[in-house]
């Protein structure tokens, strides 16, 4: 009897734990899940794949990284999300760097949905992004193709080569200008001669008076 006695009391012990630590768990997964799920809000907002339940990152070392492209695979998803996606694939099988073409048609085939009425639009849409999301895409200098900025360590976020600076813009329009004042334009002269007109107009009233 003493035995069997001994025996209840170590199982309702048992019990006891494991209730508490089944407690805890429920709590804990709840808590992580939370936590997961605003990590992947942000990393969504930076054009990052969202992180898995159980792996260590979308981005480590180790972490499963998609190289064929279905008719979903981009489906649903930003476009900076997508395209961040599709270079990763490229340079795990080898390909690297890519033309705002490809990866339009890379989305289209993975199902991305481009809201314009043609691809010529949807196209200089894909261009702009690459171009101002310079802390995210690089473009290769003397090239057209585009990579992630984290490939490359030594460089630099820069302003894309396609851009005009405003300082060439001022070049331009006072070349523009003296070409007009060789040609025999009146720009300069116009607005001193009306300055002088009416100069000249208030001291004939002056005299006048």
């Amino acid at each position: 009897m003493c035995y069997g006695s001994n025996k209840m009391s170590d199982d309702t012990e048992f019990s006891r734990v494991i209730a508490l630590l089944e407690t805890r768990y429920v709590e804990a997964q709840k808590l992580a899940d939370e936590k997961l799920a605003a990590l992947n809000a942000v990393r969504q907002e930076a054009g990052l794949p969202p992180r898995a339940v159980g792996t260590e990152g979308a981005t480590g070392e180790g972490a499963p990284v998609l190289t064929q492209i279905k008719r979903d695979t981009f489906y649903g998803k930003k476009q900076m999300t997508a395209i961040r996606e599709y270079l990763t694939m490229r340079r795990a099988q080898g390909d690297g760097p890519a033309t705002p073409r490809e990866v339009l048609d890379a989305l289209k085939a993975g199902g991305y949905r481009f809201e314009t009425k043609s691809d010529d639009i949807a196209l200089v849409g894909v261009r702009a992004l690459l171009r101002k999301a310079n802390n995210v895409f690089h473009k290769l200098p003397g090239t057209g193709s585009y990579g992630l900025l984290e490939w490359y360590p030594n460089a630099k976020p820069g302003r894309d080569e396609d851009d005009v600076p405003p300082r060439k813009k001022l070049v331009l329009t006072r070349k523009h200008s003296l070409k007009l004042k060789k040609k025999g334009g009146l720009v300069r002269k116009l607005l001193p001669a009306k300055a002088d007109s009416g100069g000249d107009a208030e001291k004939d009233t002056t005299a006048g008076d």
